[in-house]
């Protein structure tokens, strides 16, 4: 039986999407942890034999063709039950966007693992040296593609120097490394122009849309659990102030990805300043979604704990503050 979906209304298209991901989350998508990277290997190649790994990227760019809005179904729906899976297919998408000449969009289409980060590079100089505390790309020893206003870097594997892994609360499978990047600045390195600009757009909102999946599947086992478990011989949703709860989780989920699945692209500074909101309120989802199981929902088995843990986690990876700065930023300075 497939999850009800609580977005807005779907198209043919979408709910084709929509009931992939439900089929390979269940069937062959066992969300696996860092302890096993060839698991996360497989997932990944999963994704990109499906094509839901770059799923968003135009067709004659070798991606799956989809329109943004069905991109931002799938992305949500993935991370309702593996969310390091999903911000690994996030940042495949955004690379894909700004390949080099040097390193082409087959290896990322074929579901390699990519790091993609945004970084401070102002000013002249021809060479950049950075070091980045974490990325979290689902795999070993990604390509790195580093973000700076209209600028992108595609750093060449053998100028980036792998650190110990991070630890992290949550995000079974992300492969959290910190790096370090020396890099010349080569036109066979640096890729410029409004490509850039979208990519940095599309890990906003690719990011919302992810929070909202989260807050999805949190709300959703709150009222599953709320409806098979009895007390004083009454299912908790027979107390008012369980259904009070249970309704304000929904509520919010289904503003939540009715906003994210239509955000737009070309719009940067709103899809910026909508990334820290996303989270803020998908934390407070998934922590009432852990109070209406009580005791139950700290215990792993029931899984809302490891929702919880995952949008702590996932705010952090993507850096929603960060996000809202370049927003604050944009709007001072009349940007769109």
């Amino acid at each position: 039986m497939r999850r009800p979906w609580w977005g807005p209304p779907l198209d043919d298209d979408q709910r084709a999407v929509l009931d992939l991901v439900d089929d390979l989350t269940a069937e062959r998508l066992h969300r696996a942890g860092d302890e096993q990277p060839d698991d996360v290997d497989r997932a990944r190649e999963t994704l990109a034999a499906q094509g839901l790994w770059t799923l968003g990227v135009e067709a004659e760019r070798g991606g799956g063709g989809a329109d943004l809005r069905t991109t931002l179904v799938a992305l949500a729906r993935l991370a309702g039950t593996w969310p390091a899976l999903a911000w690994a297919s996030v940042q495949a998408h955004a690379a894909a966007m700004v390949p080099s000449a040097r390193d082409g969009v087959d290896r990322i289409h074929g579901g390699a693992p990519v790091a993609v980060a945004p970084v401070d590079a102002d000013g002249p100089g021809d060479r950049l040296a950075a070091t980045l505390d974490r990325i979290d790309p689902a795999g070993r020893d990604p390509l790195v593609v580093l973000l700076s206003g209209d600028t992108a870097l595609a750093v060449p594997p053998e100028n980036v120097a792998f650190g110990p892994p991070v630890r992290r609360t949550g995000l079974d499978g992300a492969l959290t490394v910190g790096c370090a990047v020396d890099v010349a600045l080569t036109d066979d390195v640096v890729v410029r122009g409004p490509a850039v600009a979208r990519a940095r757009s599309f890990l906003d909102v690719g990011a919302a849309a992810m929070a909202a999946g989260i807050a999805e599947s949190a709300a959703q086992a709150a009222h599953t659990y709320s409806d098979v478990r009895e007390q004083f011989g009454a299912p908790l949703t027979a107390l008012p102030t369980v259904r009070a709860s249970l309704s304000a989780q929904e509520t919010t989920v289904r503003g939540l990805l009715a906003t994210s699945v239509a955000a737009d692209i070309d719009r940067p500074a709103e899809a910026a300043a909508a990334v820290a909101p996303a989270f803020e309120a998908a934390i407070d989802v998934a922590a009432a979604a852990v109070q209406s199981h009580g005791g139950y929902g700290y215990m792993a088995e029931y899984g809302v704990e490891g929702l919880l843990r995952d949008a702590v986690s996932l705010r952090a990876a993507v850096d929603a503050t960060a996000s809202l700065r370049v927003a604050a930023d944009a709007l001072a300075g009349g940007g769109a």
